[in-house]
């Protein structure tokens, strides 16, 4: 009867903590930024990729009135979050009205990034992401942002003196949440 009980209080037990995980652009808690403001999730995207020297760039712009901070979390294909806004690897702090940031997942050639995100070693453990997603967050929904897919090693040549195919680039759908 004691062996009993146990059992079914072990199974209750395990029952109670028993939850789904936290994964992903859309069930993963926002983040605070390292200045103490909490975030709010602006938008969402699919197809983020650190791979084959194909970086991913998203570039913002404040729309509010005041200034706000605005960041770029990134998860990879298992849904873990591969930056830390809180950290500071992704986020830029105290964007101006009218200002504009751009966060990638590394320095290309033909773009200016003002932050460049440090991956961590969570899920995948590795230093690409392949089929990756993300999301913009900011103390604000008054941003408009754009994210492409850019060739990082190679930029535009005049076709008058080169030969040289311009680099990849592919517009990245941001997807505006309410």
């Amino acid at each position: 009867m004691i062996a009993t009980l146990t059992r079914i209080g072990l199974v209750l037990l395990l029952l109670g903590l028993c939850r789904p995980a936290a994964a992903g652009p859309t069930d993963t808690p926002l983040p605070t930024f390292s200045d103490s403001r909490a975030a709010v999730n602006v938008y969402i995207a699919a197809g983020v990729i650190k791979n084959n020297n194909l970086e991913t760039d998203v570039v913002c712009t404040n729309i509010d009135t005041v200034a706000v901070d605005i960041g770029l979390e990134v998860f990879d294909e298992t849904g873990a979050l591969r930056n830390s806004i809180a950290a500071g690897s992704g986020a830029s702090l105290n964007v101006g009205v009218g200002k504009t940031v751009t966060v990638g997942t590394a320095g290309t050639a033909e773009l200016h990034e003002d932050q460049v995100i440090t991956l961590n070693g969570a899920g995948n453990a590795t230093t690409v992401l392949r089929n990756g997603s993300g999301r913009v967050v900011a103390t604000s929904k008054n941003i408009i942002c754009t994210a492409v897919v850019a060739d990082k090693l190679h930029t535009v040549q005049d076709p008058a003196v080169s030969s040289l195919p311009p680099p990849s680039l592919a517009q990245l759908q941001l997807i505006k949440l309410p």
